[in-house]
C-alpha cells in the first residue's frame, strides 16, 4: 500500500540483485516500491513482489508518467533499456540511477548479502550442526558472497600442529596443498592484527594451474591463528575489490567465533561421556549405546554382544604399588582393548576396575576370539613391564542370552563370574 509521503520507486530486473534490492527497499518505511518489472514471469523478485502485493509487469513505460514514481532503478543490465529511461523521462521529475548508484547499490546489496549468510549460519549453528557441515556452510558463503571462483578453509589440528584442509571447492588437489603451504607460512609470520592477507602466484605460466588472486582471511580463537579462509580466482585473472576484503574480514571474525564454540560444545560433550582417567567411554554412555543397538537389533533382526573385563588381583596391586601406579595400568589395558576392537565397536569404563565392549553385528562366537585375542594382547604386552597384569572375561549375546539390556549385563557379568572361579585369565560365555 503507498503512502502519501513516500518516495514511489520502480524496479526493473527481476533476478537476483533485482530480489535483494527489493528485501532492502520493502524494509524502508519512506520507500514505496511502485512495481517490480521483468519480461521473466519467474523472476525471483517477481516472485516476491507478488508475495508482497506489489505491482509486478512485464513494461515500465505505464510508470514513469507524473506522480506515478519518484525513481527508477534499471538492475536489468540493458544499456538500451537505460538510454530509453533517460530519454522518455527527459523534463520529468524522475531519477534514473546511473552507473555510480548502481555501483554503490552493489556494494550494499553485498554487504546484505553476507550478512544474511552470517544470519544463515548462525541460524544453523543453533541446531546442533556438526563442524564439517558448518564449515562447508561457511565457505560456501564466502565464496558466494566474494565472488570468487574457488575457496579453501584450513585448521590446525591440535595433536600434531599440523594444517589440514577441511573444506574445498574448486580447488585442484596440487593447488590446494601449495596454497595450505603459503598460507601456513603467512600466517606465522603475519601480524596478529592482520584481518585479510593478499595472495598471489607471481611465478604462474599462462595456461598452467595456479592463483591469479586470493585473499586469506586469518581465523583466530582467543588471539591465536586456529586456521584460514582462502578465496581464490585461479584462471580469469580477476582481482578482489576492497569491499570483498571487507566483507571476508567480516566472515572471517563471526565464523571463527561460530567455531569455537562448536569446538568447545565437542569438548565438553565428550566430557560428559568420556572417563575422565581412561579416556575411553563412560558407564552413561555405553547405557546409552546398549540400549540404541538393541532397538537397532530389533528392527533388523540382527546379533550384538557385550563383553564385560575385570582386571585380576587389581587389589593387591593398588596395595601394593600404590593408586598412582594402579591408574597408570588402567590407561594401559584401555588402550590395549581399544587397539584390539573395530572401529564400530565401543569400549567403556563400566566402573572401578571393570571395562564393558559392545560390538554391533557380533554372534556369540565371534565375540569370544575376540575376548580371548584381549586377553592374549594384555599377556604379551606384560613382557618387560614391573608390574604385571592379566583380566577376566564374560560374554554375553543378543538374542541368546536375554532381549533386555539389564539381562544381557547381568549375564555378562555371570560368565564373568564364572571365569574368576575357574582360576582367572580365561574367557567364558553366558
Amino acid at each position: 500500500m503507498n503512502r502519501t509521503n513516500d518516495k514511489k520507486i520502480v524496479v526493473i530486473g527481476g533476478g537476483r540483485r533485482g530480489l535483494a534490492t527489493l528485501e532492502i527497499l520493502n524494509e524502508d518505511e519512506q520507500i514505496s516500491v511502485v512495481a517490480v518489472i521483468d519480461v521473466n514471469r519467474h523472476a525471483p523478485a517477481i516472485k516476491l513482489a507478488q508475495r508482497l502485493n506489489i505491482n509486478t509487469d512485464t513494461k515500465w513505460e505505464p510508470y514513469i508518467s507524473e506522480g506515478k514514481t519518484d525513481a527508477v532503478l534499471n538492475l536489468s543490465g540493458d544499456s538500451h533499456i537505460q538510454d530509453e529511461l533517460i530519454k522518455k523521462t527527459s523534463g520529468k521529475d524522475i531519477e534514473i540511477v546511473g552507473d555510480i548508484a548502481l555501483r554503490f547499490l552493489g556494494i550494499v546489496l553485498m554487504e546484505r548479502q553476507v550478512q544474511v549468510e552470517l544470519h544463515r549460519v548462525t541460524q544453523r549453528m543453533a541446531s546442533n550442526i556438526n563442524l564439517d557441515e558448518m564449515l562447508v556452510l561457511i565457505l560456501s558463503s564466502c565464496v558466494k558472497g566474494t565472488k570468487a571462483e574457488s575457496g579453501m578453509i584450513i585448521l590446525k589440528d591440535p595433536k600434531n600442529n599440523l594444517w589440514e584442509v577441511k573444506a574445498d571447492w574448486g580447488i585442484t588437489e596440487d593447488l590446494k596443498y601449495d596454497i595450505v603451504d603459503d598460507v601456513a607460512g603467512l600466517l606465522h609470520t603475519a601480524p596478529k592484527e592482520q584481518e585479510v592477507i593478499e595472495l598471489s602466484d607471481k611465478d604462474k605460466q599462462p595456461g598452467k594451474d595456479g592463483v591469479d588472486s586470493a585473499l586469506c582471511a586469518p581465523l583466530k580463537r582467543r588471539g591465536e591463528n586456529i586456521g584460514a579462509i582462502v578465496v581464490s580466482n585461479n584462471n580469469s585473472g580477476k582481482d578482489f575489490s576492497g569491499t570483498s576484503k571487507r566483507l571476508l574480514a567480516t566472515f572471517a571474525n563471526q565464523s571463527a567465533v561460530a567455531i569455537d564454540n562448536i569446538l568447545l560444545y565437542k569438548k565438553s560433550q565428550h566430557m560428559s561421556v568420556t572417563d575422565g582417567l581412561t579416556g575411553v567411554y563412560n558407564h552413561r554412555y555405553f547405557q546409552n549405546q546398549i540400549e540404541l543397538e538393541l532397538s537397532r537389533a530389533q528392527r533388523y533382526d540382527l546379533n550384538f554382544s557385550i563383553i564385560l573385563i575385570d582386571l585380576d588381583k587389581f587389589k593387591d596391586i593398588n596395595d601394593t604399588y600404590g593408586h598412582i601406579n594402579g591408574d597408570r595400568i588402567l590407561k594401559r589395558i584401555s588402550e590395549q582393548i581399544k587397539n584390539t576392537l573395530r572401529e564400530t565397536d565401543t569400549v567403556a569404563r563400566y566402573g572401578g576396575d571393570e571395562f564393558v565392549v559392545l560390538l554391533p553385528e557380533a554372534e556369540k562366537k565371534a565375540t569370544v576370539l575376540v575376548g580371548n585375542r584381549i586377553r592374549e594382547n594384555i599377556d604379551k604386552a606384560n613382557k618387560g613391564q614391573e608390574i604385571k597384569i592379566n583380566v577376566s572375561i564374560g560374554v554375553a549375546s543378543y538374542p541368546d542370552d536375554g532381549v533386555y539390556a539389564k539381562d544381557l549385563v547381568q549375564k555378562a557379568d555371570g560368565a564373568l563370574y564364572k571365569a574368576k572361579e575357574k582360576g582367572r585369565n580365561r574367557t567364558c560365555v553366558a
